[in-house]
């Protein structure tokens, strides 16, 4: 008898020939959309799986980078789906660590996203490098502790096993360890997207990367990011009836309106007060890399990507109370998603923009030049394709009806608007009824 394995409510086969019967059974009792958007990844994929065959040999010049543009699109990928992970942590620690009601939905979806985004993340860092056991000997058997990149990989690599328990955990119902997995994973959020910024901030040879104020920052971008995503989700669930749309549709929309709102208001004070301050102070190597930015080679991609399509109309069809529908937080929730990865495309290019050396071959006039090459483009439309395709398996073979565990017996309490009903201390004073006295004297006290 062949051997089988259990996913979610329904057993599957390991045998080649019966798993490919129930495979081409599943996919004919589909409904035709479905179809198309599994058909449509399914080309994401393979464009991707070819892209990653030819970065795999790392004697092949398949990539758009130079001496002078070392970092290219595979790196701000990798910090787009990393920062994102961190992102959808925090955003629903408010309901699996705070235990707010109005983010209780989602739980399960927001750990099934971490996951894959962390997953991808590697999966493109690894294709970087060309070599990927690089990534194991370097971390493991070469340790730098003085080395934010080696603590990078270090706080990530403890964050990926954090996700896998705390998805591990929820849907076999250890709700013990699912809360202690869901705080120790509310911190990692933080501090991983950190040291992912300090990476960048420690080259001060880069100065438009360099200083304190790069990891706050990456960490604004990975709130926007997660924020966002959820929201495209979360409309999607509305739209299509899912699983938990009810509870979706009334608690967790609102929510998310409100949070992206915030969130992009506050990203609109630290685009304009990064801008002026870059300029102002007229640092070499800083200002003209805002430059750059604002009227030179990056003004079209910064003001029309970033400002205009990435922050200011979503931020318009979050608080307009015409567009409170579903579909404008859907709209402006993939806006802001696509509007984060273009930011990271500018931060990593406007790092290296600029020339830090003179040395022939090496410099160009007046800024570097980087263009992606079609294996680069390849791997990241790979990656998203990977990203949406797993998770559709997800969503749709996996119980995803919200999780009513109980969280953690503090932080929970703060999150609550009616007191504990096991909590005597807490229960409200209801004073004895008595009738109205409507006529004559009072009646003398006993």
């Amino acid at each position: 008898m062949a051997p089988s394995v259990t996913v979610g409510e329904r057993t599957v086969t390991l045998s080649p020939r019966l798993a490919w019967r129930v495979a081409r059974e599943e996919f004919s009792s589909q409904p035709r959309p479905l179809k198309i958007w599994f058909g449509f990844l399914t080309v994401l994929l393979a464009i991707g799986a070819v892209g990653a065959v030819f970065s795999l040999n790392p004697g092949d010049e398949v990539f758009g980078t130079r001496p002078s543009f070392e970092w290219g699109i595979l790196i701000t990928a990798y910090v787009f789906f990393a920062i994102t992970t961190s992102g959808l942590c925090l955003a629903s620690s408010l309901g699996t660590v705070f235990g707010i009601d109005r983010f209780r939905p989602l739980e399960k979806r927001h750990a099934l996203l971490a996951l894959l985004s962390l997953i991808t993340a590697f999966g493109v860092i690894l294709l970087d490098l060309h070599y990927p056991l690089r990534l194991v000997f370097g971390a493991v058997l070469s340790p730098s502790p003085l080395s934010p990149m080696w603590w990078m990989g270090v706080l990530y690599g403890g964050y990926l096993f954090l996700l896998m328990i705390e998805v591990w955990s929820m849907f076999r119902g250890h709700e013990r360890i699912h809360n202690v997995s869901c705080l120790l994973a509310s911190f990692m959020a933080i501090l991983a997207p950190s040291t992912l910024g300090a990476v960048f901030g420690v080259l001060a040879s880069r100065p438009f990367w360099h200083g304190s104020f790069t990891p706050p920052s990456l960490l604004m971008a990975a709130l926007l990011a997660g924020i966002a995503l959820l929201g495209i989700v979360f409309a999607c669930v509305v739209k299509f009836r899912l699983a938990g749309w009810e509870r979706a549709e009334s608690l967790a929309i609102p929510g998310l309106r409100v949070l992206l709102t915030i969130a992009l208001f506050t990203a609109l004070l630290v685009v304009g007060w990064q801008v002026l301050t870059s300029l102002y102070g007229a640092v070499p190597g800083l200002s003209d890399a805002m430059w750059a930015m604002v009227l030179g080679p990056l003004a079209l991609t910064f003001w029309i990507g970033k400002v205009l399509l990435g922050l200011v109309i979503p931020l318009l069809l979050v608080v307009v109370p015409r567009f409170y529908a579903v579909r404008g937080l859907f709209l402006a929730s993939v806006l802001t998603f696509a509007g984060v990865f273009l930011d990271r495309v500018l931060f990593v290019n406007a790092g290296q923009i600029v020339s830090s050396t003179t040395s022939a071959g090496v410099a160009t006039f007046p800024y570097n030049e980087y263009i992606p090459s079609p294996v680069e483009i390849a791997v990241v439309i790979g990656a998203f394709g990977f990203l949406a395709f797993a998770y559709t398996l997800c969503e749709r073979y996996l119980d995803m009806s919200e999780h009513t565990g109980d969280h953690l017996p503090i932080l929970s309490r703060w999150g609550r608007h009616e007191p504990h009903p096991d909590d005597e201390a807490h229960r409200p004073y209801h004073p004895p009824h008595k009738a109205p006295h409507t006529h004559g004297p009072a009646p003398a006290e006993q």
